[in-house]
């Protein structure tokens, strides 16, 4: 039995774009110069930025050792719990999981 696709209301379709239309103005409108620039730098690293991520973190030269010890693994969690932003947040979770990888390896050879 196929599945047909969903036929949309003209009217509902019309009235959702008429807000839509009014709606992102407005919302700019009240957002000041700073805000507006932030969600635009939002909207640019959601576009552009996984990409380019990826780049600068291949250029960046690898650590030599890894310190896995409990201080440098409550250190990861403190400083997770204080990133300000969703790439610092991410480079932390990385790192934490490199540590707790790191320390299962090193339990299971011993």
């Amino acid at each position: 039995m196929p599945v047909s696709a969903k036929r949309k209301n003209p009217a509902a379709v019309a009235l959702g774009r008429k807000g839509g239309k009014k709606g992102g103005p407005a919302r700019a409108a009240k957002l000041t110069p700073e805000q507006r620039s932030e969600s635009a730098r939002k909207a640019v690293e959601a576009r552009w930025g996984k990409g380019l991520l990826k780049q600068a973190n291949e250029a960046k030269p690898a650590a030599t050792t890894l310190d896995t010890s409990k201080k440098a693994l409550h250190l990861c969690l403190k400083r997770i719990k204080q990133a300000e932003n969703e790439s610092e947040l991410r480079r932390l979770t990385e790192e934490l999981q490199r540590i707790v990888f790191h320390r299962q390896y090193q339990n299971a050879e011993n």
